[in-house]
C-alpha cells in the first residue's frame, strides 16, 4: 500500500472540501442574515420564556432596541444576540411595577405571586425571591441578586436554544452543500479516482495546501481556539478565502466544474458511457452518490476541514525523512 500517495489523496480531497465549505458558509451566512434566522430563533426562545405580551414589551424596551442595528434600516425582528445581563436588567425594569414601593423582598414575592405573569416565570421569580429572602439583605442588593439569577436562567435556556439552532443550521448546510456540489460538479468518488491516478494533480494540490497553511495556520488556529460559536469560527477563516481564490487559479486542472472536458471524463470514469456509445445508468447513480457524499462533507463546516487539513499536513511532514547533508 502506497501510504504517501493515500495521504496526498486525502490532503487533496480535504482541500477541495475546505474550498466548497467556505463557499457554502458564505451563502448560508448571507441567507441567514437576510432572513434573520438567528433573530427569529432568539425571539421565539424568549417568547417561550415569557409570553406574547411580555415579549413585545421586552423588545420595545430602549435597551433592547439599541442592540438592533438592522432595525434602523428596515423592519426587523430584533437583535440576533442579547447578553444575559442586559436581558435580566430589561426584564426587571419592565417588571418594576411589582418591585416599586416594596420595602422587603417578601413584599416583592407577594406581588409576584398575585400578579398575572406567565405561570412558569412567576414560579421562577418566586423561587428566586424566596432564596434571596433567606439571605436577609436590603431590597437593592436583593434586586441585583435577582437579576443575576435571571441572567443565569437565561444563559441556561439559550444554551438549549442554541443546540436547536445548530441542528437546524446543519440541515440547511447540507441542502446548500448539495446545491453547491451539483453546481460545482464536485463528485467525491470521481475526485478520489482522479487524485489517485493523476500524480501531477495530486502533488500540485498538496503543495498549494501546504503553502496556504504556512501563511495562515498559526493565526487561524489561535482564532479558532478562542471562538465561542460556529459564526465566530467561520469569521476566523476570512483571511483564508482570498488565498484560496488565488490558489484555484494555480490549479487549472482541478476535477470539478461543468467545463466540456470534466463531465465527459467523469462519466467515462464511472463507466456511464459504454464503448459502443450506450449509456449505463448505474454510472449516473454513482455520480449522484458522489454529490451526496460531498454535500455531507461540506455540512461539517469549513473550520472542521481546516483543522483536519492542518493535522494531516503536520503528520505528513513529521513523517518525512530529513534531507541528506552528504555530498
Amino acid at each position: 500500500m502506497d501510504v504517501p500517495t493515500i495521504v496526498n489523496v486525502a490532503i487533496g480531497l480535504i482541500f477541495i472540501y475546505l474550498i466548497l465549505s467556505l463557499l457554502t458558509s458564505e451563502i448560508q451566512e448571507a441567507i441567514a442574515t437576510f432572513r434573520e434566522w438567528r433573530a427569529k430563533q432568539l425571539k421565539n426562545s424568549i417568547r417561550t420564556l415569557l409570553n406574547k405580551n411580555l415579549t413585545e414589551q421586552f423588545y420595545a424596551h430602549d435597551l433592547i432596541k439599541s442592540l438592533n442595528q438592522a432595525g434602523h434600516k428596515r423592519n426587523s425582528v430584533g437583535p440576533s444576540y442579547i447578553p444575559s445581563e442586559m436581558f435580566a436588567y430589561a426584564l426587571v425594569d419592565i417588571l418594576n411595577l411589582y418591585f416599586k414601593g416594596s420595602q422587603s423582598i417578601a413584599a416583592v414575592e407577594t406581588k409576584i405571586t398575585s400578579s398575572d405573569l406567565p405561570p412558569k416565570l412567576k414560579d421562577i421569580l418566586s423561587a428566586f425571591a424566596k432564596k434571596i429572602q433567606n439571605q436577609d439583605r436590603g431590597i437593592e442588593p436583593a434586586i441585583q441578586d435577582l437579576q443575576h439569577e435571571i441572567a443565569t436562567w437565561f444563559d441556561e435556556t439559550m444554551a438549549r436554544a442554541s443546540g436547536v439552532y445548530k441542528r437546524n443550521a446543519k440541515g440547511v448546510s447540507f441542502l446548500i452543500g448539495l446545491a453547491v456540489a451539483v453546481m460545482a460538479n464536485a463528485d467525491t468518488v470521481y475526485l478520489m479516482q482522479r487524485l489517485y491516478k493523476d500524480e501531477v494533480l495530486r502533488s500540485t494540490v498538496s503543495q498549494v495546501s501546504e503553502e496556504i497553511l504556512a501563511r495562515n495556520s498559526d493565526a487561524i488556529v489561535q482564532c479558532l481556539n478562542t471562538a465561542k460559536d460556529q459564526a465566530s469560527k467561520d469569521k476566523c477563516l476570512l483571511p483564508l478565502r482570498e488565498n484560496v481564490h488565488t490558489a484555484l487559479n494555480d490549479i487549472s486542472s482541478l476535477p470539478i466544474g461543468w467545463n466540456i472536458g470534466n463531465p465527459l471524463k467523469q462519466l467515462q470514469e464511472q463507466q456511464s458511457i459504454a464503448p459502443m456509445g450506450n449509456w449505463d445508468w448505474r454510472g449516473i447513480v454513482k455520480v449522484i452518490w458522489g454529490w451526496i457524499l460531498t454535500a455531507v462533507a461540506i455540512s461539517m463546516g469549513a473550520p472542521f476541514w481546516f483543522e483536519i487539513l492542518n493535522k494531516v499536513v503536520n503528520v505528513r511532514n513529521a513523517g518525512r525523512k530529513p534531507k541528506s547533508t552528504s555530498n
